[in-house]
């Protein structure tokens, strides 16, 4: 198991401090001791910044989290171009693994099933996953959950047979899910772990936070309601 951390979240300092840049921030958390790296780049720019700032540091790329729709609810086709272009970029800091959201579906035009969702969703992806799997490169679709929202929009892959089903739709390896374990904890509360039994082998790498509240807190693990002790022997996750 790699222990990866992402940089950016360091960009934030002290209230008395400048924000630092994000080449600032890669080298705070080297400095610390880690080199895996959870790390996206959404521009050229950045892109390039990342891979020329890491060319001679010992490091890995484990995974890039991929842009999402969930809430700008951008044009489908811009944000279509927005993805395959961000996954161009993950290729060039040296990604392992895309990571995203598997939770797109044409509201405005389809009555919501989980069979449409499912279809649309591996159609919707589809370019993704062979651009993946042409470049060395594999994708994690991750675990949602289900928010309570004024549009009431059910969000496909906050069930875990609904994550599974659209993992094993594309029929390859090079396909797995990404566990997130306070998605989990807000959707299944006491049964998270069972959820996280039913992925299996299938979850191929992980998102670790901890919540309570049922809210999506991302704080650090142990200061929350999450079980630890039964989650990390699970899967051998």
């Amino acid at each position: 198991m790699n222990i990866s951390i992402n940089p950016t979240h360091f960009k934030k300092a002290a209230v008395w401090e400048t924000e630092r840049t994000l080449t600032e921030a890669i080298d705070l958390v080297y400095d610390a001791g880690f080199r895996h790296f959870d790390l996206e780049a959404e521009t050229l720019e950045d892109a390039e910044t990342i891979a020329a700032h890491i060319k001679d540091k010992n490091v890995r790329i484990i995974q890039s989290h991929m842009p999402f729709n969930r809430y700008k609810r951008i044009p489908t086709e811009i944000f279509r171009k927005n993805l395959m272009d961000c996954a161009t970029y993950a290729k060039m800091i040296g990604a392992e693994i895309l990571v995203i959201h598997g939770d797109e579906f044409d509201y405005l035009n389809q009555i919501y099933t989980a069979k449409k969702a499912l279809e649309y969703n591996h159609r919707f992806f589809y370019d993704l996953v062979a651009y993946a799997e042409k470049n060395g490169m594999r994708v994690a679709f991750e675990n949602t959950f289900q928010e309570s929202t004024k549009l009431n929009r059910p969000h496909y892959c906050a069930f875990v047979e609904d994550l599974c089903a659209l993992v094993d739709s594309y029929g390859t390896k090079n396909v797995g899910i990404c566990w997130d374990s306070g998605h989990a904890k807000v959707q299944y509360y006491e049964r998270d772990i069972d959820a996280l039994r039913l992925a299996g082998s299938r979850v191929i790498c992980t998102h670790i936070h901890d919540n309570y509240f049922s809210q999506d807190m991302h704080a650090f693990p142990f200061l929350g309601e999450i079980h630890w002790k039964d989650f990390m022997p699970t899967n051998r996750v």
